[in-house]
């Protein structure tokens, strides 16, 4: 709960700064407060999905795909025989540990709420 807390204060300040910096330029206060709610939502929410993405191990399985497709050319034999072997004289695959970010269900909580609340505002201004 700390954590998402901490985002919902980093959020507030980010758009804090951002009315700030609208006052100081002219621009519509509402609308304003839409651009910065989406950019302040979809980057959150493009750095909570990343996150998930590492975190579930997806270019693990790419590494391992390409690799057995280097093993499938003529090439790629000559190069594989040099990879690590076992007592079968099997090249055999280390994955990564699979890492777990803490802060990722966080990032993404806050960026959505975000994102989903910048959407409805833009609807009822534009309709």
């Amino acid at each position: 709960m700390k954590r998402i807390n901490f985002f919902y204060i980093l959020t507030l300040l980010f758009f804090i700064i951002s009315i700030v910096s609208s006052i100081f330029q002219g621009k519509s206060m509402l609308l304003s407060i839409i651009d910065s709610l989406f950019i302040i939502g979809i980057t959150y929410v493009a750095a909570g999905s990343l996150l998930y993405i590492f975190q579930k191990g997806f270019f693990n399985g790419i590494v391992y795909a390409l690799k057995r497709f280097r093993n499938s050319t003529k090439q790629g034999k000559y190069i594989s025989q040099f990879d690590d072997l076992d007592e079968t004289k099997e090249a055999h695959e280390e994955y990564a540990v699979k890492r777990s970010f803490s802060i990722t269900k966080s990032v993404l909580i806050v960026g959505s709420i975000t994102l989903l609340l910048s959407i409805a505002l833009s609807y009822l201004l534009y309709t």
